[in-house]
């Protein structure tokens, strides 16, 4: 194996360990601290060596090994999803170990915002909640980067802040006036692209939101379609942010370039 694979391979599973805590204990409002992890069913405590990511899980054969109820295969879904996703991350993400250290900090943060948006649809998925401690820490930690040399300046962080959280709350406003009832748009949803805003820019941030919306709509029609969807049900958007921005901050240039040059070849413009 790659030994630019390993490292973040192990480190992934680690943190889809911790996000699986992050997913149930957060709605909950419990500590993602203490007490350590325990079985959902039965209360009892997990012992460390039952608590291996992915490995116990094939060893205990899916149940607990003390009232013996299964064990959700969500758990070592979130595990490898995330391993993946950080492996994948963590080629394209460009660090710089021969210059100050200061250098690689805004690329870690990046990268550790595209992680965090694993636990943060999963959790929108089941609760239609993006919960604070995801964004209004990380938001201020933004800004902060911004008065680093090498990226976004305090300006383009700002503009990028209120260019993600003002577009979508123009959008809520707005589609609240449309349709006439309750919050078109959630808050999390405002908080979560106000932060990745201040961190990615505003391009990547109004461009993820494009992508999102494209993305929403496609799946609403299909819903609506298949009759598993109507004007009561409501469907969480952040996992569809957390798509658009991927898209936007990976391969919006090139997707953007590809688009114009196809319009250009068209006839008569």
């Amino acid at each position: 194996m790659p030994q630019n694979i390993i490292v973040p391979l192990f480190l992934g599973l680690t943190l889809g360990s911790f996000f699986n805590v992050c997913i149930i204990r957060i709605p909950q409002g419990k500590s993602i601290m203490w007490p350590p992890s325990s079985c959902t069913s039965c209360g009892k405590r997990i012992a460390f060596w039952y608590n291996i990511p992915v490995i116990s899980y094939l060893i205990l054969r899916g149940k607990c090994r003390i009232c013996s109820q299964k064990i959700s295969p969500i758990y070592p879904l979130i595990e490898i999803l995330t391993a993946l996703v950080l492996v994948l991350v963590w080629q394209v993400t460009p660090f710089y170990p021969n210059e100050p250290w200061y250098v690689n900090i805004v690329p870690f943060f990046r990268l550790l915002s595209i992680v965090l948006l694993i636990p943060v649809s999963v959790i929108d998925l089941q609760h239609y909640i993006i919960p604070d401690r995801f964004t209004l820490p990380f938001l201020g930690v933004s800004f902060a980067l911004s008065f680093i040399p090498g990226g976004l300046s305090p300006a383009q962080s700002l503009l990028g802040m209120v260019a993600g959280g003002g577009s979508l709350l123009f959008m809520g406003v707005l589609g609240t006036y449309v349709f006439k009832k309750g919050d078109a748009m959630g808050g999390g949803d405002i908080k979560l692209m106000a932060y990745l805003g201040a961190l990615w820019g505003a391009s990547v941030a109004l461009t993820g939101i494009v992508f999102a919306a494209f993305f929403g709509a496609a799946v609403g029609i299909a819903l609506m379609a298949a009759k598993k969807l109507n004007q009561e049900n409501k469907i969480p958007f952040g996992p569809f942010l957390a798509a658009g921005l991927v898209i936007a901050a990976f391969f919006g240039e090139t997707l953007l370039d590809s688009y114009l040059n196809f319009l250009g070849s068209l006839p008569g413009l």
